[in-house]
């Protein structure tokens, strides 16, 4: 669903904060509205997550919700500028670090939220240009917390989101749903950021896997997927080829004519199974 809300002015908002410009080489596209932060905090409520990790926390506008809300934030911020205006500000259970998301230990970090017996998170207004890294680092470790909530692309959520047979069901979509529940929440519209990007955006929400398949299963799936979706024009059979290793087509549980959007996640799997 997409929410309609007034909207406000984004020039206004930069010029009442006083916060740097954003730098385009880091893809840094900012909120200016709080309809969308508001949704993100209610997602870490309904999870009860008492420990988050916000990531690229900016002009800190969900920052501030966050800490209003009580919940105990590790800010994690690149860009100098932003993470030393984050520190002066001097947030209620909000702690700031200067470092590089990709770089930083989540492991270690919900290690040490375990021993403290409290729910953990990680949330997001993520730049597009690395969108994909992120859900990678964070997947993972997803089952060790109570979801992770990002703000990105429309058209990333809806590859993350996908369902097959259609065009957005690709190996990024197998890879992701593998190991994690995905939805899409709500559209968030280009007008409610500043600078305006280009595109559309939305909240996407993904929630560890009840059931996840065993490891080895998922690394030949990821192999299979990725040749599979490379060419995704073709036939499986052209993907599986190397994989086949003097194995029967016929003993082969997918029909090896049909085209790699057409299979599910379930289909996929015996398709490993039977290629392991």
């Amino acid at each position: 669903m997409k929410y309609n809300h007034k909207k406000s002015d984004p020039n206004q908002h930069q010029r009442n904060s006083g916060q740097p410009r954003q730098k385009k080489s880091m893809g840094q596209v900012f909120l200016h509205d709080e309809w969308p932060v508001r949704r993100v905090v209610e997602i870490a409520q309904d999870w009860h997550a008492i420990e988050v990790i916000e990531i690229g926390p900016g002009g800190a506008i969900l920052t501030k919700a966050l800490s209003s809300a009580g919940i105990h934030t590790t800010a994690i911020e690149k860009d100098d500028r932003f993470a030393e205006r984050l520190i002066d500000s001097a947030l209620p259970g909000v702690d700031v670090v200067n470092q590089d998301i990709l770089e930083f230990d989540l492991g270690a970090w919900i290690d040490r939220v375990e021993k403290s017996g409290k729910r953990a998170a990680v949330l997001g207004n993520i730049p597009y240009n690395i969108s994909s890294p992120i859900v990678m680092w964070v997947l993972p470790h997803l089952h060790r917390l109570a979801g992770a909530t990002f703000l990105v692309q429309l058209e990333f959520a809806k590859r993350l989101a996908a369902k097959p047979n259609t065009k957005d069901y690709g190996s990024l979509t197998v890879f992701t749903q593998m190991r994690a529940d995905v939805r899409l929440d709500c559209e968030v519209g280009r007008e409610f950021f500043t600078p305006v990007p280009k595109v559309d955006s939305a909240i996407v929400v993904m929630e560890a896997r009840k059931e996840p398949l065993p490891l080895e299963v998922m690394k030949k799936i990821e192999s299979i997927a990725r040749q599979a979706f490379h060419q995704r024009r073709k036939k499986l059979r052209n993907a599986v080829k190397p994989f086949l290793a003097g194995r029967s087509e016929s003993d082969c549980p997918v029909d090896l004519n049909r085209r790699p959007e057409t299979l599910t996640l379930d289909e996929f799997s015996e398709l490993a199974a039977f290629l392991t």
